[in-house]
């Protein structure tokens, strides 16, 4: 919204000042914080001042005079110094009003992807045990990360890094084996720092039913237990998968760790940085000259004994993304990894990209709380309540709506008692509620008057008098601008707040005007005209953040 006011505005002073053309990247488009104020404010005459050698407040007034020709705006005032404080004009929000139902569940996206490709990764779970809810708010963020990278104009891959080579997925063999042998021999031995969750016991027993002779028949225990890392592995894996369908996020590339080292690709990206000159030997060991690229320390890659560290994997997997062309790259992370990303990013630099080539956002715990208290999890014991379980007890939507309710590299708390309210208490029922009640005026129209919203129709907008009115529409003119931000400043969070802004001034109106006034059918159709744009925005927040449009409650 402030782009376009921006663009109208300049083409109209350009053609009395041509010198905008110099200062242009300079004008900006501001919200002031009371509305007395005006709409929206702009520091366009102290840019032209110095290049017109004139003062500020002269040539505000120039600019008034165009301004004030405009059809979207109403009232033009200069202020102190020589801000231009503007006020929109009903034609304006009719104009706003008439794209959002244009554009739908769409509404302010961007018509071309035009920004260019990009790759975001998230979850990346070990597949060792189901999702958890640490996983759940990753798998959020990262998805409606990318929902508004697409927004914005960008065309985005989701990619899952499948952590399937390594120590974790030895561990996983040995606990399964364990655990199928305790079927026959009650005091077989479990691994010390084996996974002890019920789900190993499950996959035990389904491995006892239909592989029991194949395999006990196997001389070497070993080759058993990759055995049962192998079928583990694939079974944890296909029921994370389902699980993140099941909560509205799904990939476009799963890529294997493992293969980075059964196709040569970790020795293809060390021998691309040993010919930059970047790769040196000292102790036995071999170094990537990190430090030239803000590390701190230069980093071993491998090690005396001639294996790899995991952070030759890492880099191997970033030189793949590299070369797969992306303008930029987003991982999305556990806070534990904070002191990881600066070595990393030295790291993909020595590539040849530059510094913001790799972006990372973080993410912090969740704890879950229940009749006031915590529950206690823990993932040592195998006692922790999975992301499927949550979803199961207070719904998809609930669980979506609460992990953005916070930046995500801070606590959350998510409380199962409000979630489960179906009360305004509950900040989700709050947003449904809002896009149900509509659905119901519109229902109640056509019943009671046969006149039907749902079908397109005209409505006259100057008859919306009513400050509540106004204060809607303006809001709905800068939803677009929110997300936008939103998009930009990898703040996914902020989609929750614009959500239950808008929901709250729809309340509002709610509580406190009649829509359908049968005494006035123009009014009636202008008051339905603005919630059915107020239910095209709500459809577009849900649709961003994975939320159901719900139509009844």
């Amino acid at each position: 919204m402030k782009e376009e006011l921006k663009k109208k505005i300049i083409t109209a002073v350009e053609k009395k000042f041509p010198q905008v053309e110099q200062i242009k990247d300079r004008f900006k488009v501001d919200i002031p914080k009371e509305e007395k104020f005006g709409d929206i404010a702009v520091n366009l005459a102290f840019l032209l001042a110095k290049p017109l050698k004139k003062k500020p407040v002269e040539v505000a007034q120039e600019i008034k005079e165009i301004l004030e020709s405009m059809d979207e705006f109403s009232k033009v005032e200069i202020a102190g110094g020589g801000f231009i404080n503007i006020f929109l004009s009903g034609e304006y929000y009719r104009q706003v009003l008439q794209q959002i139902l244009e554009e739908k569940d769409r509404y302010g996206e961007s018509r071309e992807k035009s920004r260019g490709r990009i790759n975001v990764e998230f979850v990346s779970a070990n597949p060792t045990g189901p999702l958890h809810l640490g996983h759940g708010r990753g798998a959020v963020v990262g998805n409606v990360q990318s929902n508004l990278y697409e927004y914005i104009g960008y065309t985005v891959e989701r990619e899952f890094y499948i952590n399937d080579a390594g120590n974790q997925i030895k561990k996983l063999g040995e606990s399964v084996y364990a655990r199928f042998r305790q079927i026959e021999e009650p005091d077989y031995p479990f691994p010390e720092d084996g996974y002890k969750g019920e789900y190993i016991k499950e996959i035990a027993q389904h491995l006892y039913k239909y592989e029991r002779e194949k395999i006990l028949s196997m001389v070497d225990q070993q080759q058993a237990v990759d055995f049962c890392a192998e079928f583990a592995k694939e079974m944890l894996l296909e029921k994370i998968k389902n699980d993140l369908k099941e909560f509205g996020v799904e990939f476009d590339i799963w890529f294997s760790e493992k293969k980075l080292y059964t196709t040569g690709k970790v020795d293809e990206a060390i021998n691309f940085l040993r010919e930059k000159g970047l790769i040196y030997e000292k102790d036995g060991a071999v170094w990537l000259k990190t430090t030239q690229f803000g590390d701190d320390k230069d980093r071993v890659i491998i090690k005396s004994d001639g294996s790899y560290t995991y952070f030759a994997g890492d880099i191997a997997y970033h030189y793949d993304k590299f070369k797969r062309g992306y303008d930029f790259i987003v991982n999305v992370w556990g806070a534990d990894h904070h002191g990881y990303f600066p070595r990393l990013k030295a790291a993909v630099m020595a590539f040849g990209v530059p510094e913001d080539w790799i972006k990372v956002i973080f993410i912090q715990m969740v704890k879950l709380f229940r009749a006031g208290r915590e529950v206690k999890m823990s993932k040592r014991s195998g006692e922790f309540i999975t992301l499927k379980q949550l979803i199961d007890e207070v719904g998809k939507d609930a669980v979506i709506y609460f992990f953005l309710t916070k930046d995500s590299n801070t606590h959350l708390n998510f409380d199962i008692d409000l979630a489960l309210k179906k009360s305004a208490e509950n900040p989700v029922y709050y947003v449904q509620y809002a896009h149900a009640r509509i659905c119901s005026v519109f229902r109640e129209a056509k019943e009671r008057t046969g006149f039907d919203p749902e079908q397109p129709f005209e409505a006259d907008i100057s008859l919306l008098q009513e400050e509540t009115e106004r204060v809607i529409m303006k809001y709905l003119a800068f939803i677009p601008d929110l997300i936008r931000e939103a998009g930009e400043k990898q703040q996914p969070h902020k989609l929750t707040q614009i959500t239950y802004q808008l929901a709250s001034e729809f309340h509002y109106y709610y509580n406190n005007f009649k829509f359908l006034t049968a005494d006035d059918e123009n009014l009636m159709k202008a008051r339905l005209y603005l919630l059915k744009a107020v239910r095209e925005a709500l459809r577009t927040l849900f649709r961003l953040m994975g939320i159901t449009p719900v139509e009844r409650m």
